[in-house]
């Protein structure tokens, strides 16, 4: 029996409030450290990941709750854009990361994570536009996008190891994260590669680390 909690208005309710209190906590850290490059980058790299809980939990209604969705509804085109959401959050948050690892003297690590990452956005935005107009993924699309975005991501890892901006562990997490999951899903999973919150949880891991340092 489908209870309050797993239906259409129980899920994105409790979705609407978690995002809620993750922006007064961030509203909050912004008024205590100031309004800084620091903060927007964290700020930004925590709302990646909550921008795509929506589209995530979108996602689930419609795959797995099975929520009765019309056909000819905007639910799959808010879903996809939430998630597209996600991706430029995450964009923008690594583009000042970028800026501030190379000013605590990174010399090319961060740049390239950013090129890699900014090409790899290119081919998910133009991926997921397209699965919203014809309703079929370009599978070789989505394999480029996952392997740039780990990658990208292990590149940022290895900066923060070098400047010591955040604490090391969150340098070490980061680049763990992302290539064990890289490695994993090509090995036992390359049918299927394609989970984008896993591309969120890094830029979510030093989002807090920023902020909590700062």
């Amino acid at each position: 029996m489908r209870t309050w909690f797993t239906s259409r208005n129980g899920v994105i309710t409790l979705t609407i409030l978690i995002a809620l209190i993750a922006g007064l906590v961030l509203l909050s850290a912004i008024a205590t450290h100031g309004l800084s490059t620091r903060t927007i980058a964290a700020s930004l790299l925590v709302l990646c990941f909550v921008v795509f809980t929506f589209g995530g939990v979108l996602y689930a209604g419609r795959a797995f709750l099975k929520w009765q969705i019309d056909e000819n509804s905007f639910h799959l085109i808010w879903e996809r854009g939430f998630v597209i959401g996600g991706i430029l959050a995450t964009l923008l948050g690594l583009a000042l990361l970028e800026d501030m690892l190379r000013t605590a003297g990174d010399s090319f690590l961060s740049r390239l994570g950013l090129v890699t990452y900014l090409s790899g956005a290119v081919v998910a935005l133009t991926a997921e536009t397209a699965y919203v107009a014809k309703r079929d993924w370009i599978y070789p699309q989505i394999v480029l996008y996952v392997i740039l975005a780990f990658l990208a991501q292990a590149a940022f890892g290895a900066a923060l190891l070098q400047t010591g901006l955040v604490a090391a562990w969150v340098g070490w997490v980061t680049i763990l994260w992302n290539l064990v999951w890289l490695i994993g899903l090509l090995i036992f999973n390359p049918r299927n590669v394609y989970f984008p919150v896993l591309h969120h949880v890094a830029p979510l891991i030093i989002g807090i680390a920023l902020l909590v340092s700062g």
